[in-house]
């Protein structure tokens, strides 16, 4: 067996391997479950925004809906707004988990230093955003028709390795079908009150293809597959007195795209990308003593984020600051009374720190 066929096996194992990481976060379905709940003070009502060219939709609420309702127009507002209010958590604890790039301030694949030895790098994300639901901490059906503002202050700690260098083109055009394998985990505090209260926290896997190392000469383009597995979260609570109740699980599965630049200290980068999230969710709609009218189906939203980033760059360290928009879901229901817009945006502000060895 001559060099080039030893290297070619060398080569494409390592390809395959992460090939298989990346097709194996969106094949395994695990769940993790850890009690949360809260919500907090009144706000405006959700702007008529929308992004040209985003892409937005929701599977599953509609049909919950129905069968939470039974027929009954009694439940027919409580049943809606409490799973619209579900399904803007679900977004809310993912967006602010998931965030925008996978490797803050970092365009470009980690690869490696000195033979087989990967690059490592180190983060910590911290995140700030609100989001918009129903008031579940109502009473009354009429009072869930209205719209609240969370605000949600969220912690990621990123971990990212070079598992395989890539391919050289020419001398400026290296890192070609480079891999970096991604771990994280997060934790998102949601305000104190009636309806939610308490963290969720989550743990991610992932990984990211270079398709330009960052020189001299060219940016740094990549992209990244991930999916993060959150606690549980709940809106509304029956116990304290709420109208209607939500539990949901939350799995979020991303894809994106970056492409940057480093000028000495200072570098600019911008992406887009697409999320998913999911979970089984149950409605809760008392219907008398002996009937607490829980319901339980498959809730999933997908919407596209885009995002844009600077920092300074201080050796082996930097501090990066990012800013980013996601989509709104189109509002199921045409005949909805509820002042809550689903179809407004997201933003977030989110500034980390980072250590690369």
């Amino acid at each position: 067996m001559d060099d080039w066929t030893v290297a070619l096996r060398a080569v494409t194992g390592r390809w395959v391997v992460g090939l298989v990481v990346m097709a194996g976060l969106f094949a395994v379905p695990v769940r993790v479950s850890t009690p949360v709940a809260g919500i907090v003070g009144p706000a405006r009502a959700a702007a008529q925004e929308t992004i040209l060219r985003g892409r937005s939709d929701l599977r599953g609420l509609t049909e919950l809906v129905e069968r939470c309702t039974a027929g009954n127009p009694d439940f027919v507002s409580p049943c809606r707004e409490v799973g619209l209010a579900a399904m803007s958590l679900q977004q809310g604890v993912g967006l602010l988990g998931a965030l925008g790039s996978d490797i803050p301030g970092n365009s470009s694949t980690l690869g490696r230093r000195l033979g087989a030895m990967p690059r490592v790098g180190l983060a910590v994300s911290g995140g700030l955003l609100g989001v918009r639901v129903p008031p579940v901490s109502s009473a009354t059906a009429e009072g869930l028709e209205g719209t609240e503002t969370l605000a949600l202050a969220g912690l990621r700690v990123d971990v990212a390795a070079g598992a395989f260098d890539g391919f050289r083109l020419a001398p400026t055009l290296g890192g070609v079908l480079a891999v970096d394998l991604i771990g994280s985990y997060s934790r998102v505090r949601l305000p104190g009150g009636a309806g939610v209260t308490g963290s969720s926290s989550g743990f991610g896997l992932g990984a990211r293809v270079g398709l330009l190392r960052e020189s001299f000469t060219v940016p740094g383009i990549s992209v990244s597959a991930t999916r993060r597995w959150h606690g549980s979260l709940q809106a509304g609570a029956i116990d304290a007195g709420t109208v209607a109740q939500a539990d949901t699980e939350l799995t979020v599965s991303s894809l994106r795209a970056v492409v940057g630049k480093n000028w000495f200290v200072l570098g600019l980068m911008g992406g887009a990308g697409w999320d998913r999230y999911a979970g089984d969710t149950r409605l809760s709609v008392p219907r008398g003593a002996a009937d607490p009218g829980s319901v339980t189906g498959h809730v999933a939203s997908e919407r596209t984020i885009y995002f844009i980033s600077g920092w300074f760059n201080f050796i082996i360290t930097q501090v990066s600051a990012e800013l980013g928009v996601a989509d709104g879901v189109p509002d199921p229901f045409a005949d909805r009374a509820g002042v809550y817009d689903p179809s407004g945006l997201n933003w977030y502000l989110s500034a980390a720190f980072r250590i690369t060895l």
